[in-house]
């Protein structure tokens, strides 16, 4: 079994290179319901998407998702984070782990974002720790500055960076950690509607171009869908909002290794 899964794993992290994912360790089930376009999205796990649209956040909320990816329960991904108004900004604390025992990847990090008028900043530090079989342990500490600047009021434009400082590991190491950079634009034309585009790029890699699309049902249901333009996958969503939680489901269907699938769930609180 550690075989299949060691081969899924290495797998995982070629695909994780054709979404531009490794190293931005993208967490939600909003955003994987928008195939990960959610780079302009000021919600509570812009600590995992966009350090720079945070400082959207108001009082202090914590979130959780947990998501399994191809059906096999080895290859969990789980996320917790903790936001708070800090400095006339916000700050965060996230964790983050993909796999189990000694097949793993782990993340814990430090963020601030401050908002100035249309114009919102942000910075995080973080430590990476990956642990695969007959390579043994690899870690990084990293960087992220991201931003948002709202251009009148139904486009937004973000930016993102992720850069490893200092790698521990070795080259040819599998989950070697590399730059990467994202920028998108989201278009709202009303309070119920988002169209959003991503363009991500993993530096000496590839680059790949995703849609995202979010549309609210009275304010309060929103369905979600998403798609890759590169490897072709499509996903969709959709959440709740009672009271001061918000719940939200995520799939994922990949054409060649199958579904994956996201649950996630936030807590305000503070007024909802």
């Amino acid at each position: 079994m550690k075989f299949l899964i060691g081969i899924l794993f290495c797998t995982h992290f070629a695909y994780l290179k054709a979404r531009s994912q490794n190293g931005n360790f993208e967490l939600g089930a909003r955003s994987m319901g928008m195939s990960g376009t959610t780079i302009t999205i000021s919600d509570a796990y812009a600590g995992f998407n966009n350090i720079g649209a945070l400082a959207g956040q108001k009082g202090i909320s914590a979130c959780f998702s947990s998501s399994i990816l191809y059906g096999i329960p080895e290859l969990l991904k789980i996320g917790a984070g903790l936001n708070a108004g800090l400095l006339k900004g916000v700050g965060c604390v996230n964790v983050y782990r993909f796999g189990s025992g000694d097949l793993s990847e782990q993340k814990i990090s430090l963020g601030y974002s401050h908002q100035i008028r249309f114009i919102s900043l942000g910075i995080q530090l973080g430590y990476i720790q990956v642990l695969i079989p007959n390579y043994g342990s690899g870690g990084s500490v990293s960087f992220e500055f991201g931003g948002l600047i709202k251009v009148g009021r139904k486009i937004i434009v973000g930016g993102y960076l992720f850069h490893p400082l200092g790698n521990g590991q070795k080259p040819g190491y599998p989950g070697f950690l590399n730059t990467i950079l994202k920028t998108g634009l989201s278009y709202r034309p009303s309070e119920n509607l988002m169209a959003n585009i991503e363009y991500k790029w993993k530096i000496s890699t590839t680059s790949v171009v995703t849609l995202g699309f979010e549309y609210m049902i009275g304010g309060k249901v929103p369905l979600r869908t998403g798609f890759n333009m590169n490897t072709l996958q499509s996903t969709m969503g959709i959440g709740f909002r009672p009271g001061k939680f918000r719940l939200d489901y995520a799939v994922m269907i990949h054409p060649v290794l199958g579904l994956s699938n996201e649950l996630s769930v936030k807590v305000n609180f503070s007024n909802p």
